[in-house]
């Protein structure tokens, strides 16, 4: 028999990852469009540099929306912070269909960003605050895999629809986010930051599945306790000024400087002209969506190894197949274009190395970022970290995304995958070095081992 809770800790982290689910579409609708964009019969045309700008500018967007969003969900609350992305997404959908310059394609796509902003901010710290310790790694994967559905959703859907009925495909995100996350409780966790004890213990029950609520005695008192600590020297500089608040950022900012450059980001909405490099006798568009099957379906076992194997040892294990991956795809790519060596009857091992990077980069770097990123800071930083971590995630994406067509032309491929496997490389001793171990603890616990006191377990 399902238990109770589990179930509705579940149904809640899945209901709150539709708003990624359309972070996703968002992120993958600019590669099955790109061709008919680029083309003579476009609906808004543009040059080759203008699509750049076009994949990039939900970036800016990014950056300017994570802070806002970092502050509304310390004062409004994480469901509230939330439940304002669905109607707006699906205004910036329907704004398509009326657009017909590039300008006004570029404005939307900033106000996607803005969105995105917001469900990267605060979903990974409602998630992570919902979830019990024991199975806060495999809720916390969620994010990860709920924006790999939006990708492949829409690599399926751009294979046979065209740039209107694409836009029409895409509003599904938003309509279903609306629908299913009215029902889903707010997180405990703020409910006591904000003193409302009594509806912290009633969302807590829910969640837990105890309509007694004796279970949850003791987690609400370890929870009050926790943040009463925390609470007391709340303020944003503390995440600064803290050195082990400090050090906490500076391991997530490295961390997703090497998520980033890893190089999958970039592959995401540039996949159907990479793989259109390779030497192979398939439309690069059927290629994409075999990539993003492989994205998805990878990001599955890190649910249950996040809490089983551990989350250090799964990133040590990400990043140093990513560094072997990245090499051979760079050495394909250089053989093919700088030497005279024949690599054309070699296309489908340059493929199935993508395919190996995808599944290596899903299950480490790409799925435990949000959970590690939430549980290494107390309750009145969490979100303000989160926020500083999307604008430096949005930051080095933007800076990939701009670089990776510039690289690439003229058959320079290559020179993108190897600075891929060089940060590869650099992510390996770093998680080694200085990466905590957090599996099964408590919120309380975790801070208690980063500052190696005993008074908060």
């Amino acid at each position: 028999m399902i238990n109770s809770g589990l179930f509705r800790q579940s149904m809640a982290v899945v209901a709150g990852s539709l708003s990624i689910m359309n972070v996703g579409i968002i992120l993958g609708w600019t590669s099955p469009i790109m061709e008919e964009l680029l083309g003579p019969n476009s609906p808004i045309p543009m040059t080759v540099d203008e699509s750049s700008w076009f994949v990039s500018v939900i970036d800016w967007g990014l950056i300017l929306g994570s802070l806002p969003f970092g502050v509304i969900a310390d004062r409004w609350g994480r469901k509230p912070s939330l439940q304002i992305i669905g109607p707006m997404a699906l205004a910036t959908w329907v704004a398509l269909l009326f657009i017909d310059t590039f300008l006004g394609l570029l404005i939307v796509r900033f106000a996607q960003g803005l969105l995105a902003a917001g469900a990267y901010t605060v979903l990974p710290v409602y998630a992570g605050e919902i979830a019990g310790p024991k199975i806060r790694g495999a809720l916390g994967t969620m994010f990860q895999i709920m924006m790999y559905v939006g990708i492949l959703f829409v690599y399926a859907a751009g294979m046979y629809l065209d740039y209107r009925q694409l836009t029409y495909a895409m509003m599904v995100g938003p309509v279903l986010f609306c629908a299913l996350f009215a029902a889903i409780p707010e997180s405990p966790h703020f409910y006591v930051m904000k003193n409302k004890l009594p509806e912290a213990k009633k969302a807590l029950v829910w969640l837990r599945g105890d309509e007694t609520g004796r279970s949850v005695d003791d987690e609400m008192d370890s929870v009050v306790e926790c943040i009463c600590k925390e609470m007391r020297n709340a303020s944003f500089t503390e995440l600064f000024t803290d050195w082990v608040s400090l050090k906490a950022l500076i391991i997530v900012q490295g961390l997703s400087v090497f998520r980033v450059m890893a190089g999958v980001t970039a592959l995401i909405s540039y996949a159907s002209i990479t793989f259109a490099e390779m030497h192979v006798d398939v439309h690069a568009n059927k290629l994409s969506l075999v990539f993003a099957c492989s994205v998805l379906f990878s990001a599955l076992p890190s649910t249950v190894l996040a809490d089983r194997l551990g989350r250090r040892p799964l990133m040590i294990i990400s990043c140093l197949w990513c560094f072997v991956f990245d090499t051979a795809i760079f050495a394909y790519f250089y053989a093919d274009r700088c030497t005279e060596y024949d690599v054309t009857e070699y296309g489908w091992l340059c493929v199935l190395a993508v395919g190996g990077l995808s599944v290596a980069h899903t299950i480490g770097l790409g799925s435990l970022l949000s959970t590690i990123n939430c549980e290494l800071f107390p309750s009145n930083t969490r979100s303000i970290a989160n926020a500083v971590n999307t604008i430096t995630l949005t930051i080095v994406s933007f800076l990939a995304l701009k670089i990776y067509p510039v690289l690439a032309d003229g058959g320079g491929m290559y020179r993108n995958y190897l600075i891929s496997s060089l940060f590869s490389l650099c992510s390996i001793v770093c998680c080694v070095l200085w990466l905590p171990e957090t599996k099964g603890k408590t919120f309380a616990a975790i801070q208690a081992q980063l500052r190696k006191t005993d008074d908060l377990v």
